[in-house]
């Protein structure tokens, strides 16, 4: 409840400005010239102004608000550490059951809502704060509390707006005295150049001691130990590595546990280096200068990691025309150096529209390149459609015979009939073409106009064309690959004509399937961590229950069950419960994922500290409490303006008398008959005096 006094005047401002001053210059008037009873008229003018003004006392019925403190609990992947976790749970209960002693209600708030802590990379107490400043009215904000290890990655400079959640006390769940090792990253590559070496800084980093002592550091490469040195804690040193192999390579460092560190989860620090090409090399031969050429010369010139060797056969030994061979612009096609000498320097070979010209492709080099695909090597064939394409059919007849994996239908060699390629129900799944269903559902692909007639004779039919005859065919040969695509029209795609197509997803994924892409294979497993939590997805080619392999860092093993479908892939999410490298294993292959990584800022220290979070308590007059060492701490009421809000067993509450208002309640001092009364009783007294003076 509470009173307070106000004018509500019956008239505008203005007149009550005229009033007074013809009131002021009347009295001063009659006091210059000695009038009688100008202080009775003065006093009766200043009683009717004040009546007119309307003087009145609100009473206000007021609802009393309760103050509400703001707690933060850590709960962050690094709160794992030493069980802190379970002493901020402790800390809490501790807190709410002192609360409960008071009026003040708690509003409990969470590290993990804030989208970089959810993902385990960091801890942002802050940010969740300024994400909640709008629930809570500023008025019943008792203070803040954070119950955390001191590790805060986005402390401000200057609280700014966050003064008036204040005063910040922190609650720490760690020991003063931790002592904790830690082998840390300083810098790694993310990828490497396959065969190359590559370069990684490590060093060991000692917390709550100084040692001399040189810490024994053992050095692994998927899984085999390359080397056993000795580091100076503190000492950054260089660690030179080839990258041996496509894909994941799993190198790391680990030094020994020791008696009363902290955890030994961060005794060990795994990189993983993605093995890449550097360049690769592809030879493109078209048997004739025709529009799909510059289609596949367009594409490989696109991609930076491609050298190119383009040869287009203009005129072929045995043609008829007269044109003397010193007066043409040509080079004889190098078929001995390409084919015989240079053969193994090339990581693709692609036959556009090959036809057989005699004496240009002796069997000896067809040889060659079949003895170039078993050994590892990638091969391409686009068989032409146009005039005098079933002279391309001839690879029969040569040493390729047996790797082609269609054979020619010689009663009808080139069907021209438009049609529309199609996906079979491999191809709706196989890592090549499993990402065209996208650009399928999206629009209607465009027409092809013709199409080479072949069966299929071994190898896995992705596409399909005129009639259901197979239009994409690829196949494993020995160590290599092989692709045949049945027709030279997927520049009509390129071009729009019709309708578009996404003809460079597709040539694309074929080549880059052709040279052995890690993940262009139909048995490709892949694992990502994004904090404690663990993804992995395998290609899903076969409706069978597929399982995987996983190994933690201690060497458990347990089978986990892929479930969770996506168009191409099969997946499921797996909880980690410790740092370090998981492994998953298809049967196959084998994936790897690295769960508190050295450069996870949530990881790169987990000792508790006071450091970082004590310039806000200071600022704000708060407390820091280490809750291991007074887990009796008590709450006190404190006003705004106090000198301390806070100590080493103590947390003050700020109390605001924050209110709502239910209902006002006017009450008059001067009331219409009131007013009435004083005005009549006023002339009665005027008139009074005068009478009396008369007589």
């Amino acid at each position: 409840m509470s009173l307070s006094f106000e004018w509500s005047p019956y008239l505008p401002q203005i007149y009550y400005i005229i009033l007074a001053l013809l009131g002021a210059g009347a009295i001063v008037f009659a006091f210059t010239r000695r009038m009688r009873d100008f202080s009775w008229r003065g006093f009766f003018f200043l009683l009717l102004v004040f009546a007119l003004l309307n003087p009145i006392i609100l009473h206000e019925l007021r609802d009393s608000l309760p103050d509400k403190l703001i707690v933060i609990l850590d709960d962050s992947p690094s709160e794992r550490v030493g069980g802190r976790d379970k002493v901020a749970e402790a800390a809490l209960a501790h807190l709410t059951a002192e609360l409960a002693k008071t009026n003040v209600e708690p509003v409990v708030l969470r590290s993990s809502a804030d989208t970089s802590a959810g993902k385990g990379e960091s801890t942002n107490l802050f940010g969740v704060l300024r994400n909640n400043l709008m629930s809570v009215p500023a008025s019943q904000v008792a203070g803040t509390v954070m119950i955390t290890d001191g590790e805060v990655h986005d402390v401000p400079k200057d609280l700014g707006v966050l003064k008036r959640m204040g005063p910040f006390h922190v609650i720490l769940t760690g020991k003063k005295d931790e002592f904790d090792r830690k082998v840390t990253i300083v810098n790694a590559p993310k990828y490497g150049v396959l065969n190359e070496n590559v370069t990684i800084s490590v060093r060991i980093d000692e917390f709550g001691r100084t040692s001399e002592t040189p810490t024994t550091v053992t050095v692994k490469q998927d899984g085999q130990t390359e080397t056993v040195t000795s580091l100076q804690p503190g000492e950054t040193r260089d660690f030179t590595f080839r990258v041996a192999h496509p894909g994941q390579n799993i190198i790391e460092f680990a030094i020994p546990v020791e008696g009363g560190e902290l955890t030994a989860s961060n005794n060990t620090a795994p990189v993983i280096v993605n093995g890449i090409r550097d360049r690769m090399r592809v030879l493109l031969v078209s048997g004739s200068p025709h529009m799909g050429e510059r289609s596949w010369r367009n594409l490989l010139k696109s991609d930076p990691a491609v050298d190119l060797v383009h040869f287009t056969i203009l005129r072929s030994p045995d043609s008829m025309d007269m044109t003397p061979q010193s007066q043409m612009s040509l080079i004889a096609f190098p078929v001995d150096e390409l084919f015989q000498k240079k053969i193994n320097d090339f990581d693709l070979i692609i036959f556009d529209r090959y036809q057989s010209y005699g004496m240009l492709m002796s069997p000896v080099y067809f040889s060659s390149i079949a003895q170039y695909i078993r050994r590892g090597g990638a091969f391409l064939m686009a068989l032409g459609t146009g005039e005098g394409a079933e002279q391309g059919f001839s690879f029969q007849n040569s040493g390729l015979q047996e790797l082609i994996p269609v054979a020619p239908n010689v009663n009808d060699p080139i069907m021209k009939l438009p049609f529309r390629p199609q996906l079979t129900d491999l191809g709706m799944k196989h890592p090549i073409t499993a990402d065209l269903m996208r650009q399928l559902q999206q629009k209607m692909w465009g027409q092809w106009l013709s199409q080479a007639s072949v069966s299929q004779l071994h190898g896995q039919e992705l596409m399909t064309g005129i009639d259901k005859s197979p239009l994409l065919v690829i196949d494993k040969v020995g160590d290599g690959r092989v692709a045949v695509l049945a027709s030279d029209n997927i520049w009509l795609w390129s071009k729009g004509v019709g309708q578009s197509g996404p003809y460079t997803d597709l040539l694309r994924n074929l080549a880059h399937w052709l040279m052995k892409e890690p993940e262009l294979e139909d048995d490709f497993i892949k694992a990502e961590a994004k904090g404690n939590t663990i993804t992995v997805a395998e290609r899903d080619l076969t409706p069978d229950v597929k399982q995987v392999m996983m190994t933690k860092p201690s060497g458990e093993q347990s089978l986990v069950t892929l479930n969770v479908k996506e168009p191409g892939w099969i997946k499921a999410e797996v909880a980690a419960d410790d740092n370090g490298i998981y492994g998953f294993d298809n049967g196959v292959k084998k994936a790897f994922a690295v769960v508190g990584s050295a450069r996870n800022e949530e990881f790169a220290d987990v000792h508790t500290t006071d450091e970082k979070l004590k310039p806000v308590v200071d600022a704000s007059k708060g407390a820091l409490i280490w809750y291991q060492e007074n887990q009796g701490f008590k709450l006190r009421d404190v006003t705004p303006d106090a000198g301390s809000m806070g100590s080493d067993d103590w947390l003050g509450l700020k109390r605001n008398s924050a209110y709502t208002i239910s209902n006002v309640e006017s009450l008059s001092l001067m009331p219409n008959s009131l007013t009435l009364l004083v005005i009549l009783a006023g002339a009665l007294l005027m008139w009074w005096r005068e009478s009396g003076r008369r007589s």
